[in-house]
Order: C-alpha cells, then sequence, then structure tokens
C-alpha cells in the first residue's frame, strides 16, 4: 500500500516540476509580468469604456465656410458653419455657427461636406432627428466666440475663430472641448 501512495506522490511532485523545468529560461518571468500588466491597466480599461474623459479640449481644425463637418468624440453630433461675406478692405458680414445634433442617428449622411444657408435651413427645419444648436454669431467687432452644447447628457463648448480672406475661401478654426 505504501509504495502506490509514493507512486503518487512522486507523480504529483513530478507534474509540480515539469512546468517549472519547461519554462527555464525565464520564460515563467514575462508571463508573470504580463498579468501583472495586465491587473494595472485593467481600471483605466474600464474607464475608457465608459467614455469617461477629463477636461480637455481636442487639436483645433480648419473648415471653410457654407460647409458641416462630424465632430470626432461626440456621438451624432456636427458643425455647420455659415457663408462667410468678406470685403475686398478687410472685415466681413456677420454669420452664424450651429453644432447639429441628432436624436437617433447623424444629422448628415456624410462625415463633412457643403452646404449652404438656404439648404441648411431646408434641412433642419421639421427635421425630427435633428436639433440645431445655436447660433453662435460671429461678427467684425467679434471675430471669435464660443458655443455651449449638450449630446448624451455631456457638456461641450466649441471654439470659434474666423481667418477671412480677400481672394480665397474664408475659413474658421475649429476646437473641441469638453
Amino acid at each position: 500500500m505504501y509504495p502506490r501512495v509514493t507512486k503518487a506522490l512522486i507523480v504529483i511532485a513530478g507534474m509540480g516540476l515539469v512546468q517549472p523545468w519547461t519554462l527555464a529560461g525565464g520564460q515563467s518571468k514575462p508571463a508573470n509580468a504580463a498579468v501583472q500588466v495586465q491587473q494595472k491597466q485593467a481600471p483605466a480599461a474600464k474607464g475608457a469604456a465608459k467614455g469617461a474623459k477629463g477636461p480637455g479640449c481636442s487639436a483645433p481644425f480648419v473648415m471653410p465656410d457654407a460647409s458641416f463637418r462630424a465632430l470626432e468624440g461626440v456621438r451624432d453630433a456636427s458643425v455647420w458653419v455659415d457663408e462667410i461675406d468678406s470685403g475686398l478692405l478687410g472685415g466681413f458680414e456677420p454669420f452664424a455657427v450651429y453644432v447639429v445634433t441628432g436624436k437617433l442617428y447623424a444629422p448628415f449622411q456624410l462625415k463633412q461636406g457643403k452646404l449652404g444657408r438656404d439648404n441648411f435651413r431646408k434641412y433642419t427645419a421639421n427635421n425630427y432627428n435633428t436639433q440645431p444648436q445655436g447660433p453662435l454669431t460671429i461678427s467684425k467687432d467679434r471675430p471669435s466666440g464660443q458655443l455651449g452644447f449638450v449630446q448624451d447628457d455631456r457638456r461641450f463648448t466649441l471654439k470659434v475663430s474666423v481667418q477671412p480672406s480677400t481672394f480665397d475661401r474664408d475659413t474658421v478654426t475649429i476646437q473641441l472641448c469638453w
């Protein structure tokens, strides 16, 4: 009876030694280090999955007048810039900037494109999905401004400044902050 127990203990002990022996040469340490790294990264991944962002701003981007563009990082939201009528002697006529959010889906089918004032009004009027927020009026006396809006119970601020051009298409620089 004792020989069987002894054989069983030797087999179990041998199985316990086989694993470290096959991972000889330091291979067992990276596996442990990988587990430690995954454990350390798990809390950060949970916060990112919830969409929790600390306060900050995106990189500014430039867009032409009479156009729209989807806002990256905000679900179903785009910015629309009115036509900018700049004069030969400098300055420009006041124009509007809107943030357009969608209730169920993106307010525009494309990520960006050209869209004049009349078509913007037709498209957003009596449209259940689109919710224009604004306007932010930019004028010669006030060439920059901020427009606050809410999407998915999160508050955002759009910072806008204009670059009128005498001989080229007028543009605005936009930055999204949260």
